[in-house]
Order: structure tokens, then C-alpha cells, then sequence
């Protein structure tokens, strides 16, 4: 069955960068219709709203510096609350290594710690973020896809050795539940150069004594105000299975049988659920490249209830950074008192977010317990397993977010979002400058003045 009008332009993916690729379009004039395959907005931003508060399953803090998110969440009504009161805990968590607890103030003389003497003090989760910042020659963000930058797209584990660090080093200063790749050899540190580069134009940014924002019932708001503010409402539940591009419109099939038509189509989806859609022409090339071996980030979080506080008990911080399946596990303060622990998260990252996946829920979640009960006793029986979200196991997703490989970013780093005839793409893994939110909604306005231009 084919919809009877044809839009200006179709977008698919109703996440921050296709509602923004679609307000911009909208703004401009353009007939726009967003076609999602889930029954919610917002893509990998999910808030998870329970009694007591608000569970982040995606897209967490917003930047002091996100000019964009800030403002949409200011143009529809959403309001914003500083998160630096709560963010300041995420420094408390103390460090689990080979079995056991290492209280922060203990790491730097700790017989555990090959850190260098100037570095002894910087704790494993922080060494590759303070390093990239310190060492980083790229002096502005948008430079890491310039041809002079070529010679950076080398692993962290070569970048890292290159300044004289050892493989032990290497491997505890990068290694332990890696928020990009497996490890210090499947990420390329061009890539975490150009992070750091963000995160320090960012801090020219935000207001001072500001560190993040978290958004009053949760970051889906905003996504849920933007799909709002379109004049055509979001239709949901529309696995889109395929795009041609004709002669003179293009048509985006759906798995439900239906067919839209338009003159363009933003494609808003991350690598993994594009490799599934059939285009027509096919990609060729780079881009077909960068869409075949993209990887994404394997991301599980497990959500648990605390019968107690038993972290007064052992005296330990009520966070801890493991090296085992149990990730890094936060204590949430979603109440609005921040100094109020109201559960537990595991973020479980890369071969262990896989691992947990190929198991139930049930036996996942145990599997976490197990190991945060074996090195901290007070824990046993006062956790209550909730739920999980898996981004890795979500065909919609594929992972919590882009990564590029060692080589990957020169070979097709600034060719990748380019217009396929009528087919623009747009996506946080798509961003030139920005990274995260804002990095998304950059990409959907790229795509949407491509368009308009």
C-alpha cells in the first residue's frame, strides 16, 4: 500500500538528529513526515520514569556547552536542571582490581599502580581522558578530519606507546570497561583526540560552576517536545526496510507493506540498522565501506534496587569501577536530593556487555550481583534486580554509540555523510565538530540544509 501524498522531504529515525534534520526542513517551508520503527521518539535517548525518579537508559547528562540541546530544550518548554550537584559523586567510586577494593586515596601508592610518577594520582577510568587532553595537537575539533590529521588515525595502544607508556600501563589506563572499542588496539586515537578536543572547547563554553544539565522528567522530553512541534505527526511502528531512489521522487518502503513517497529522504538511523535497508542504487565506494564496518559500542546497563545502604557499613564509596563483568557500577540520585542514593546502575561496556547479552536477564543480572557481593560483602541480598537495556541487542540501535577503528577515520571519516542522490544521512556517528547530543543534532541540521541549499 502506497500513502496517497507525497512529501518534500521523508525522514527516517525520529532520534535528535532526524527531529532536527525535520524542524529545520519544517522551518524552511518543506512538507516533512518523520517515519519511526519504534512506538517512542528519541532514539537512543530513553528515560526510564519510575515513582521516585528517572532511570537514563541513553543519552544522560547535556553539556554545559550543548548550545543546541540547551536551546531546543528552551524553545519547547522543557526545563532544565544543573546536574553538577549530582555529577560531583560520579568521582566517588573507589576502583576493583584482580578482586579487590582500592579506595582512591590508596591508589597512588597502591603496589597496583604502574602508573609514572607524575601520573600516579590519576585514577584508570580518568589516565586515556586526562592523556588525550594533555598530548592532544589538535587545537580546535573540527580538525580531526583534515588530511594533516591522517597520521593520528593509529590505535590508542600505538599513540600511547609512542609516549614512551608500557603495555601494563597501556592496558589499565585504557582497557577497564572502554567506553569506545573493545580496547586500547580497537579504537583509533585520532578519534579520542578529537573527543578531547570537544570536551576542551566545550569548557570555553559553559557557564561557570556548570559541569551538565539533566532535564525535569527526563532527556526523552526533549525529543518528545520537538516531535511536537512538527506539523505532521511522527508515524510510528514503521520499519523502514528499503529506499529507491527513482527517476523523480523517491520511495521508502516499510516492513508493514506500506510506501511513502517525496522528493528527498533524510536517513536518520545509526550504521548498524542501515546495513539492513536496501537501497536503491546501492552505495558504492567509502560510504558503502563506513556503513559495512562502522562498529557501534556494545552498552548494557542493569538497574537495581538497594535494600539499604550498605556501602556505610564497609566504608566503601557507594560506586565502584570494576575490571570485572559488574562494569562500572554508579549509584543513581535521580530524587530530587542529590545527596540520596535511590539505586544502583551496572554500565557494562564492550566483550562483557556481549557476553552478558548471549544470557537471559535473569542470569545476566545474577552474574553482576555475584560480582559485586564477592568483593563487597555488605552488598549481599540488598540489591533487587529491576531491569536492563541492552543497545547492543536492539536491532533499532546496535549500540550505544559509533566508534571508529584504527585507519577507518581516514579512509572514509569525511565522506561518509555525503547526499547518495536524494538520500541524505544524518547521526551522531555523522557529527563533524560535536560529539553525543549535540553531535546528532549538528548532523540533522547538515543534512536538513543540504536540502534546503
Amino acid at each position: 500500500m502506497t500513502a496517497d501524498r507525497r512529501r518534500d522531504v521523508l525522514v527516517i529515525g525520529a532520534g535528535l538528529a532526524g527531529l532536527a534534520a525535520a524542524l529545520r526542513l519544517q522551518e524552511s517551508g518543506c512538507d516533512v513526515e518523520v517515519l519511526e520503527a519504534k512506538s517512542r521518539v528519541g532514539g537512543r535517548i530513553r528515560s526510564i520514569r519510575r515513582g521516585d525518579g528517572v532511570e537514563e537508559a541513553g543519552g544522560t547528562t547535556i553539556g554545559g556547552g550543548y548550545r543546541r540541546v540547551i536551546d531546543a530544550a528552551a524553545r519547547y518548554g522543557e526545563e532544565l536542571i544543573d546536574a553538577t550537584p549530582m555529577l560531583a559523586f560520579f568521582r566517588e567510586q573507589d576502583l576493583v582490581l584482580r578482586g579487590e577494593i582500592i579506595r582512591q586515596a590508596e591508589w597512588p601508592t597502591h603496589p597496583a599502580n604502574p602508573f609514572p610518577a607524575p601520573d600516579k594520582a590519576l585514577m584508570p577510568w580518568n589516565f586515556s581522558r586526562v592523556l588525550t587532553g594533555r598530548e592532544n595537537p589538535l587545537r580546535e575539533p573540527g580538525t580531526w578530519l583534515e588530511p594533516g590529521s591522517a597520521h593520528l588515525d593509529v590505535s590508542m595502544h600505538e599513540w600511547m606507546t609512542g609516549l614512551g607508556f608500557d603495555d601494563e600501563t597501556v592496558a589499565l589506563g585504557y582497557g577497564l570497561n572502554t567506553s569506545y572499542g573493545h580496547d586500547a588496539h580497537d579504537i583509533s586515537a585520532l578519534m579520542m583526540l578529537a573527543r578531547a578536543a570537544f570536551s576542551t572547547a566545550q569548557r570555553r563554553q559553559v557557564p561557570e560552576g556548570v559541569v551538565g544539565y539533566t532535564v525535569r522528567g527526563g532527556a526523552q522530553r526533549i525529543p518528545e517536545a520537538m516531535a511536537r512541534a512538527l506539523v505532521n505527526e511522527v508515524r510510528f511502528d514503521k520499519t523502514a526496510t528499503g529506499i529507491e531512489d527513482g527517476a523523480s521522487e523517491v520511495s521508502v518502503h516499510c516492513a508493514d507493506g506500506t510506501s511513502y513517497r517525496a522528493d528527498r529522504v533524510v536517513c536518520a538511523v545509526p550504521t548498524p540498522a542501515l546495513r539492513r535497508l536496501a537501497l536503491r542504487p546501492a552505495l558504492a565506494g567509502p560510504q558503502a565501506e563506513a556503513v559495512a564496518g562502522l562498529p557501534s559500542q556494545p552498552m548494557t546497563q542493569f538497574y537495581f534496587a538497594t535494600k539499604s545502604d550498605f556501602w556505610k557499613h564497609d566504608g566503601y564509596a557507594p560506586s565502584l569501577f570494576t575490571d570485572g563483568p559488574a562494569g562500572m557500577v554508579a549509584a543513581s540520585r535521580r530524587g530530587e536530593d542529590p545527596e540520596r542514593v535511590t539505586g544502583l546502575t551496572a554500565w557494562v561496556m564492550g566483550r562483557n556487555a556481549l557476553r552478558l547479552d548471549g544470557l537471559s536477564p535473569e542470569r545476566a543480572a545474577a552474574t553482576v550481583v555475584e560480582e559485586i557481593e564477592s568483593v563487597r560483602p555488605a552488598a549481599r541480598g540488598q540489591l533487587d534486580y529491576i531491569g536492563r537495556q541492552s543497545w547492543a541487542a536492539d536491532p533499532f540501535a546496535g549500540g550505544g554509540w559509533a566508534y571508529f577503528r584504527p585507519g577507518q577515520v581516514t579512509r572514509f571519516g569525511s565522506t561518509m555523510s555525503a547526499p547518495h542522490g536524494r538520500i541524505h544521512f544524518c547521526g551522531e556517528h555523522l557529527a563533524r565538530i560535536d560529539r553525543g547530543m549535540e553531535g546528532a543534532m549538528e548532523s540533522g541540521e547538515r543534512a536538513a540544509e543540504e536540502i534546503i541549499s
